[in-house]
Order: C-alpha cells, then sequence, then structure tokens
C-alpha cells in the first residue's frame, strides 16, 4: 500500500514585494486625503494591475480598502497589496 501525502497546509512563500515603512506610511496619507477630498486615484495593486477609482472607506479592522469604479461598483483590496498610489492623467 502506498501512503498519499497530505496537502501541504503551510502557505507557500510570499513574491509580493516588500515596502518599506515610509513607503507605507505614505500610501496610507494619500488614501486618507483621497478619502477626505473624494479625489479620485489609481493604485497599483499587486497581481491585480492598475485600479481606477475613489476611495470610498478605509476598512482599518479588515485592513481593506473599498474603491468605487463606477456608480454601483466596488472593489475591496486588502491594503498590504497596494504597491503605489498615483493621481490620475486627464
Amino acid at each position: 500500500m502506498t501512503a498519499i501525502p497530505k496537502p501541504s497546509s503551510k502557505r507557500k512563500n510570499d513574491d509580493r514585494p516588500k515596502l518599506d515603512e515610509f513607503t507605507q506610511q505614505e500610501i496610507a496619507e494619500r488614501l486618507q486625503e483621497a478619502k477626505q477630498t473624494d479625489k479620485p486615484l489609481i493604485l497599483l495593486v499587486y497581481r491585480q494591475g492598475a485600479v481606477q477609482g475613489t476611495v470610498e472607506k478605509l476598512d482599518g479592522d479588515k485592513q481593506l480598502i473599498h474603491i468605487r469604479q463606477g456608480y454601483n461598483d466596488t472593489v475591496k483590496i486588502p491594503f498590504r497589496d497596494i504597491l503605489k498610489v498615483e493621481d490620475p492623467a486627464y
């Protein structure tokens, strides 16, 4: 009888780029400012690419940023997946 290996429950190595504390703080400040002014942003998100919209909610408990992309379309993005925040070019 041959033993079947169990699936590994350990998380695989996270290949997400590591951001320094200064960059994380800068991203958080820009998100806060955009939320207060209802200003649109472009977020560069890990494994999703560019996401454009306005900050609808900053959920500190779940570490999620709610981005409104259209009238009824909202995307929830984990804060740790945000790599860069830019202003949209008009």
